[in-house]
Protein backbone atom coordinates (compact mmCIF):
# COMPACT_ATOMS: atom_id res chain seq x y z
CA UNK A 1 0.00 0.00 0.00
CA UNK A 2 3.01 2.25 0.95
CA UNK A 3 4.98 1.40 -2.66
CA UNK A 4 1.80 2.16 -4.40
CA UNK A 5 0.76 5.28 -2.50
CA UNK A 6 4.25 6.53 -3.30
CA UNK A 7 3.87 5.56 -7.43
CA UNK A 8 0.71 7.10 -7.27
CA UNK A 9 2.53 10.47 -6.00
CA UNK A 10 5.65 10.11 -7.96
CA UNK A 11 3.91 9.80 -11.55
CA UNK A 12 1.55 12.68 -10.77
CA UNK A 13 4.73 14.89 -9.24
CA UNK A 14 6.57 13.70 -12.66
CA UNK A 15 3.96 15.32 -14.20
CA UNK A 16 3.40 18.13 -12.98
CA UNK A 17 7.40 19.03 -12.83
CA UNK A 18 7.74 18.46 -17.19
CA UNK A 19 4.30 20.53 -17.45
CA UNK A 20 5.76 23.28 -15.63
CA UNK A 21 9.24 22.80 -17.74
CA UNK A 22 7.69 22.98 -20.92
CA UNK A 23 5.33 25.91 -20.30
CA UNK A 24 8.68 27.50 -18.87
CA UNK A 25 10.63 26.68 -21.91
CA UNK A 26 7.53 27.50 -24.54
CA UNK A 27 6.74 30.89 -22.52
CA UNK A 28 7.70 33.76 -25.31
CA UNK A 29 7.05 37.10 -22.61
CA UNK A 30 10.51 37.88 -20.48
CA UNK A 31 14.04 36.67 -21.25
CA UNK A 32 14.01 33.51 -23.32
CA UNK A 33 17.32 32.86 -21.81
CA UNK A 34 16.64 32.33 -17.95
CA UNK A 35 13.10 30.98 -19.07
CA UNK A 36 14.90 28.34 -20.80
CA UNK A 37 17.75 27.96 -18.14
CA UNK A 38 14.96 27.58 -15.24
CA UNK A 39 12.45 25.24 -17.33
CA UNK A 40 15.63 22.76 -17.75
CA UNK A 41 15.57 22.12 -14.14
CA UNK A 42 12.20 21.68 -13.99
CA UNK A 43 11.91 19.03 -16.56
CA UNK A 44 15.72 17.51 -15.21
CA UNK A 45 14.00 16.73 -11.77
CA UNK A 46 10.57 15.57 -13.75
CA UNK A 47 13.13 12.81 -15.38
CA UNK A 48 14.93 12.26 -12.28
CA UNK A 49 11.44 11.60 -10.39
CA UNK A 50 10.02 9.06 -12.96
CA UNK A 51 13.27 7.61 -13.27
CA UNK A 52 13.00 6.80 -9.42
CA UNK A 53 9.74 5.83 -9.68
CA UNK A 54 10.21 3.25 -12.34
CA UNK A 55 12.80 1.82 -10.40
CA UNK A 56 10.59 1.54 -7.13
CA UNK A 57 8.35 -0.29 -9.60
CA UNK A 58 11.26 -2.74 -10.64
CA UNK A 59 10.64 -0.97 -14.67
CA UNK A 60 14.38 0.33 -15.88
CA UNK A 61 15.44 1.63 -19.30
CA UNK A 62 17.05 -0.93 -21.84
CA UNK A 63 19.91 1.08 -22.52
CA UNK A 64 22.00 1.35 -19.54
CA UNK A 65 23.66 4.95 -20.97
CA UNK A 66 20.20 6.62 -19.90
CA UNK A 67 20.42 5.46 -16.34
CA UNK A 68 23.99 7.14 -16.13
CA UNK A 69 22.80 10.12 -17.57
CA UNK A 70 20.38 10.27 -15.22
CA UNK A 71 22.37 9.88 -12.14
CA UNK A 72 24.53 12.78 -12.96
CA UNK A 73 21.41 14.90 -13.40
CA UNK A 74 22.14 16.38 -9.46
CA UNK A 75 25.50 17.45 -10.69
CA UNK A 76 23.18 19.96 -13.37
CA UNK A 77 20.51 21.42 -10.78
CA UNK A 78 23.03 23.63 -8.95
CA UNK A 79 25.29 25.30 -11.62
CA UNK A 80 21.63 25.37 -13.71
CA UNK A 81 19.93 27.40 -10.98
CA UNK A 82 23.09 30.04 -10.56
CA UNK A 83 23.04 31.39 -14.15
CA UNK A 84 19.62 31.44 -14.00
CA UNK A 85 20.08 33.94 -11.25
CA UNK A 86 22.88 35.62 -12.53
CA UNK A 87 20.41 36.32 -15.45
CA UNK A 88 17.81 37.71 -13.75
CA UNK A 89 20.22 39.81 -10.87
CA UNK A 90 22.77 41.15 -13.61
CA UNK A 91 20.99 42.67 -17.01
CA UNK A 92 24.30 42.55 -18.95
CA UNK A 93 25.30 38.96 -18.27
CA UNK A 94 25.48 36.68 -20.96
CA UNK A 95 25.83 33.45 -21.45
CA UNK A 96 29.37 31.93 -22.65
CA UNK A 97 32.05 29.46 -23.70
CA UNK A 98 33.61 29.64 -19.81
CA UNK A 99 30.30 29.06 -18.33
CA UNK A 100 30.21 25.63 -19.94
CA UNK A 101 33.35 25.27 -17.42
CA UNK A 102 29.90 24.73 -14.85
CA UNK A 103 29.37 21.14 -16.61
CA UNK A 104 32.75 19.84 -15.74
CA UNK A 105 32.05 17.67 -12.54
CA UNK A 106 28.73 16.03 -14.95
CA UNK A 107 30.61 15.25 -17.55
CA UNK A 108 33.42 13.50 -15.11
CA UNK A 109 31.02 11.73 -14.01
CA UNK A 110 29.08 10.69 -17.16
CA UNK A 111 32.77 9.14 -18.15
CA UNK A 112 33.42 7.85 -14.99
CA UNK A 113 30.54 5.49 -15.35
CA UNK A 114 30.84 5.10 -19.14
CA UNK A 115 33.97 3.22 -18.22
CA UNK A 116 32.59 1.50 -15.44
CA UNK A 117 32.21 -2.48 -15.74
CA UNK A 118 30.27 -2.98 -13.07
CA UNK A 119 27.87 -0.32 -12.79
CA UNK A 120 24.03 -1.32 -12.67
CA UNK A 121 21.17 0.45 -11.72
CA UNK A 122 19.78 -0.26 -8.11
CA UNK A 123 16.60 -1.90 -7.66
CA UNK A 124 13.91 -1.51 -5.50
CA UNK A 125 14.67 -3.88 -3.32
CA UNK A 126 18.27 -2.62 -3.08
CA UNK A 127 16.99 0.83 -2.22
CA UNK A 128 14.28 -0.01 0.23
CA UNK A 129 16.74 -3.11 2.24
CA UNK A 130 19.41 -0.62 2.24
CA UNK A 131 21.21 -2.88 -0.06
CA UNK A 132 23.56 0.19 -1.73
CA UNK A 133 27.31 0.20 -1.17
CA UNK A 134 29.61 2.59 0.41
CA UNK A 135 30.40 4.15 -2.62
CA UNK A 136 26.84 4.95 -3.57
CA UNK A 137 26.68 7.59 -0.73
CA UNK A 138 29.98 8.63 -1.06
CA UNK A 139 29.34 9.99 -4.18
CA UNK A 140 25.59 11.33 -3.12
CA UNK A 141 27.51 13.16 -0.29
CA UNK A 142 29.75 14.82 -2.89
CA UNK A 143 26.71 15.60 -5.54
CA UNK A 144 24.76 17.46 -2.66
CA UNK A 145 27.70 19.27 -0.82
CA UNK A 146 28.14 20.39 -5.09
CA UNK A 147 24.95 21.82 -4.87
CA UNK A 148 24.48 23.65 -1.33
CA UNK A 149 28.02 25.36 -2.51
CA UNK A 150 26.49 26.73 -5.41
CA UNK A 151 22.91 27.03 -3.97
CA UNK A 152 25.36 29.46 -1.56
CA UNK A 153 26.76 31.07 -4.00
CA UNK A 154 23.51 31.99 -6.13
CA UNK A 155 22.15 33.51 -2.35
CA UNK A 156 25.78 35.55 -2.33
CA UNK A 157 24.85 37.13 -5.42
CA UNK A 158 21.43 38.41 -4.35
CA UNK A 159 22.66 39.57 -1.19
CA UNK A 160 24.67 41.62 -3.15
CA UNK A 161 22.05 42.81 -5.60
CA UNK A 162 19.95 44.07 -2.58
CA UNK A 163 22.89 45.88 -1.15
CA UNK A 164 23.42 47.77 -4.71
CA UNK A 165 19.78 48.52 -5.09
CA UNK A 166 19.58 50.04 -1.60
CA UNK A 167 22.57 52.46 -2.32
CA UNK A 168 20.52 53.58 -5.93
CA UNK A 169 16.71 53.24 -5.37
CA UNK A 170 14.54 54.21 -2.39
CA UNK A 171 11.47 52.22 -3.09
CA UNK A 172 13.34 48.11 -3.63
CA UNK A 173 9.71 46.77 -2.65
CA UNK A 174 9.21 45.73 -6.20
CA UNK A 175 12.59 44.73 -7.44
CA UNK A 176 14.04 42.83 -4.57
CA UNK A 177 13.39 39.36 -5.76
CA UNK A 178 11.47 38.34 -2.89
CA UNK A 179 10.64 35.26 -5.12
CA UNK A 180 13.82 34.35 -5.96
CA UNK A 181 14.83 33.88 -2.60
CA UNK A 182 11.99 31.80 -1.91
CA UNK A 183 13.22 29.94 -4.93
CA UNK A 184 16.64 29.72 -3.30
CA UNK A 185 15.16 28.40 -0.04
CA UNK A 186 12.81 25.71 -1.09
CA UNK A 187 15.35 24.16 -3.43
CA UNK A 188 17.78 24.27 -0.98
CA UNK A 189 15.10 22.72 1.76
CA UNK A 190 14.25 20.21 -1.16
CA UNK A 191 17.50 19.22 -1.01
CA UNK A 192 18.41 19.17 2.41
CA UNK A 193 15.22 16.90 2.75
CA UNK A 194 16.05 14.45 -0.22
CA UNK A 195 19.33 14.39 1.60
CA UNK A 196 18.30 13.60 4.61
CA UNK A 197 15.60 11.03 3.09
CA UNK A 198 18.74 9.17 0.71
CA UNK A 199 21.17 8.72 4.25
CA UNK A 200 18.10 8.02 6.74
CA UNK A 201 18.15 4.18 4.62
CA UNK A 202 21.42 3.45 6.77
CA UNK A 203 19.39 3.28 10.25
CA UNK A 204 17.81 -0.17 8.28
CA UNK A 205 14.06 0.85 9.41
CA UNK A 206 12.07 -0.05 5.88
CA UNK A 207 9.11 1.84 7.69
CA UNK A 208 11.28 5.40 8.70
CA UNK A 209 12.41 5.38 5.21
CA UNK A 210 9.36 5.04 3.94
CA UNK A 211 7.63 7.88 5.96
CA UNK A 212 10.48 10.33 4.61
CA UNK A 213 10.07 9.22 1.08
CA UNK A 214 6.33 10.07 1.28
CA UNK A 215 6.90 13.25 3.26
CA UNK A 216 9.46 14.34 0.90
CA UNK A 217 6.88 13.54 -2.39
CA UNK A 218 4.24 15.83 -0.38
CA UNK A 219 6.54 18.67 0.08
CA UNK A 220 7.26 18.42 -3.57
CA UNK A 221 4.00 18.22 -4.86
CA UNK A 222 3.00 21.31 -2.51
CA UNK A 223 5.71 23.25 -3.96
CA UNK A 224 5.52 22.07 -7.81
CA UNK A 225 1.49 23.55 -7.48
CA UNK A 226 2.34 26.25 -6.04
CA UNK A 227 5.07 27.44 -8.52
CA UNK A 228 2.07 26.39 -11.46
CA UNK A 229 -0.51 28.88 -9.91
CA UNK A 230 2.33 31.29 -9.62
CA UNK A 231 2.96 30.56 -13.17
CA UNK A 232 -0.21 30.43 -14.45
CA UNK A 233 -1.64 33.90 -12.92
CA UNK A 234 1.26 35.88 -12.63
CA UNK A 235 3.59 34.60 -16.10
CA UNK A 236 5.47 37.54 -15.96
CA UNK A 237 7.65 36.49 -12.77
CA UNK A 238 9.54 34.06 -14.50
CA UNK A 239 10.18 36.81 -17.44
CA UNK A 240 13.45 38.04 -16.13
CA UNK A 241 13.90 40.71 -14.52
CA UNK A 242 16.28 43.28 -15.80
CA UNK A 243 18.38 46.02 -13.47
CA UNK A 244 20.65 49.25 -15.21
CA UNK A 245 23.60 48.14 -14.55
CA UNK A 246 24.49 49.42 -11.05
CA UNK A 247 28.54 48.53 -10.83
CA UNK A 248 29.18 52.25 -12.20
CA UNK A 249 28.34 53.43 -8.83
CA UNK A 250 30.98 52.13 -7.03
CA UNK A 251 34.42 53.64 -6.60
CA UNK A 252 34.38 57.16 -6.05
CA UNK A 253 37.16 59.24 -3.99
CA UNK A 254 36.33 62.14 -3.02
CA UNK A 255 38.22 64.25 -0.33
CA UNK A 256 37.05 65.37 3.15
CA UNK A 257 36.54 69.02 1.89
CA UNK A 258 34.60 68.23 -1.37
CA UNK A 259 32.31 65.46 1.14
CA UNK A 260 31.43 68.31 3.34
CA UNK A 261 30.80 70.79 0.14
CA UNK A 262 28.46 67.89 -1.47
CA UNK A 263 27.05 67.17 1.74
CA UNK A 264 25.71 70.65 2.34
CA UNK A 265 24.21 71.11 -1.53
CA UNK A 266 22.12 67.66 -0.60
CA UNK A 267 20.88 68.79 2.95
CA UNK A 268 20.10 71.60 1.77
CA UNK A 269 17.96 70.44 -1.26
CA UNK A 270 16.45 68.02 0.60
CA UNK A 271 15.23 70.84 3.00
CA UNK A 272 14.06 73.04 0.51
CA UNK A 273 12.88 71.48 -2.14
CA UNK A 274 11.99 67.71 -0.39
CA UNK A 275 12.00 65.35 -3.57
CA UNK A 276 11.93 62.57 -0.51
CA UNK A 277 8.34 63.06 -1.09
CA UNK A 278 8.44 61.37 -5.07
CA UNK A 279 7.92 57.54 -4.35
CA UNK A 280 10.30 56.75 -7.38
CA UNK A 281 12.84 59.12 -6.40
CA UNK A 282 16.35 57.35 -7.06
CA UNK A 283 20.31 58.35 -6.14
CA UNK A 284 20.03 59.93 -10.09
CA UNK A 285 17.33 61.82 -9.50
CA UNK A 286 18.86 63.87 -6.45
CA UNK A 287 22.62 63.51 -9.25
CA UNK A 288 20.58 65.40 -11.13
CA UNK A 289 19.44 68.15 -9.09
CA UNK A 290 22.39 69.20 -7.57
CA UNK A 291 24.82 68.67 -10.74
CA UNK A 292 26.93 65.95 -8.71
CA UNK A 293 28.21 62.49 -10.41
CA UNK A 294 26.12 59.51 -9.17
CA UNK A 295 29.16 57.86 -8.16
CA UNK A 296 30.16 60.67 -5.82
CA UNK A 297 26.93 61.09 -4.24
CA UNK A 298 26.90 57.71 -2.98
CA UNK A 299 30.03 57.89 -1.35
CA UNK A 300 28.69 61.35 0.27
CA UNK A 301 25.44 59.41 2.16
CA UNK A 302 27.32 56.22 2.79
CA UNK A 303 30.27 58.09 4.71
CA UNK A 304 28.61 61.01 5.97
CA UNK A 305 25.41 58.92 7.51
CA UNK A 306 26.77 55.68 7.13
CA UNK A 307 23.47 54.83 5.46
CA UNK A 308 22.56 53.56 2.18
CA UNK A 309 20.37 56.07 0.25
CA UNK A 310 17.40 53.87 0.30
CA UNK A 311 17.26 54.14 4.54
CA UNK A 312 18.85 57.57 4.00
CA UNK A 313 15.76 58.66 1.96
CA UNK A 314 13.05 56.46 4.25
CA UNK A 315 14.76 58.14 7.47
CA UNK A 316 13.14 61.63 6.15
CA UNK A 317 10.14 60.13 4.91
CA UNK A 318 9.70 58.93 8.06
CA UNK A 319 10.01 62.48 10.10
CA UNK A 320 7.98 63.52 7.65
CA UNK A 321 5.49 61.05 8.78
CA UNK A 322 5.76 62.16 12.13
CA UNK A 323 5.65 65.66 11.35
CA UNK A 324 2.19 65.14 9.75
CA UNK A 325 0.94 63.05 12.44
CA UNK A 326 1.85 65.89 15.30
CA UNK A 327 0.30 69.03 13.40
CA UNK A 328 -3.08 67.24 11.76
CA UNK A 329 -5.89 68.61 12.84
CA UNK A 330 -8.31 66.31 11.31
CA UNK A 331 -8.62 63.60 13.53
CA UNK A 332 -9.79 61.17 10.90
CA UNK A 333 -6.51 61.83 9.01
CA UNK A 334 -5.07 57.58 9.50
CA UNK A 335 -1.11 56.72 9.19
CA UNK A 336 -1.81 55.05 6.26
CA UNK A 337 -2.72 58.28 4.83
CA UNK A 338 -0.03 59.93 6.28
CA UNK A 339 2.59 57.27 4.86
CA UNK A 340 1.67 58.04 1.21
CA UNK A 341 1.69 61.76 1.74
CA UNK A 342 5.40 61.47 2.79
CA UNK A 343 6.38 59.15 -0.16
CA UNK A 344 6.27 55.83 0.77
CA UNK A 345 4.18 53.91 -1.42
CA UNK A 346 4.36 50.05 0.91
CA UNK A 347 3.09 49.83 4.00
CA UNK A 348 5.54 46.80 4.69
CA UNK A 349 8.08 48.83 4.12
CA UNK A 350 6.67 51.56 5.75
CA UNK A 351 6.66 49.88 8.83
CA UNK A 352 9.66 47.75 8.97
CA UNK A 353 11.27 51.45 8.36
CA UNK A 354 9.94 53.34 10.83
CA UNK A 355 10.08 50.66 13.23
CA UNK A 356 14.07 50.48 12.79
CA UNK A 357 14.07 54.20 12.84
CA UNK A 358 12.25 55.49 15.43
CA UNK A 359 11.94 51.89 17.93
CA UNK A 360 8.21 52.30 17.81
CA UNK A 361 5.48 50.85 15.39
CA UNK A 362 3.29 53.56 13.53
CA UNK A 363 0.41 52.97 15.93
CA UNK A 364 2.44 53.16 18.97
CA UNK A 365 3.83 56.74 17.50
CA UNK A 366 0.32 58.02 16.93
CA UNK A 367 -1.02 56.67 20.45
CA UNK A 368 1.89 58.64 22.14
CA UNK A 369 1.48 62.03 20.89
Amino acid sequence: MELNLISLLSFLITFQLLFVGIFLITHNKGNRRNNILFGTIFILIGWNMGDLTLQMNDVAFKWNFLLQVDNGFFLLYGPLFYLYAQGVVYKDFKLSAKNLLHLIPFLLLIISLLLSKNFKPATSEEILNNELSWQFYLVSALMYGHFFVYLGLTYKSLLNYRKIIKDVYSQIDQINLDWLSVSINTFGLVAFLSLVQSFIALADNRSVFMVTLLLLLIFIFYFVNKVILKALRQPEIFAGISQNETRKYLGSNLSTVQIEKHKKQLLDLLSTEKPFLDPQLSIADLSEKISVPVKHLSQVINQSFDKSFFDFINAYRIKEVQRILKESRDDKLTVLEAMYEAGFNSKSSFNTAFKKETGLTPSEFRKNI
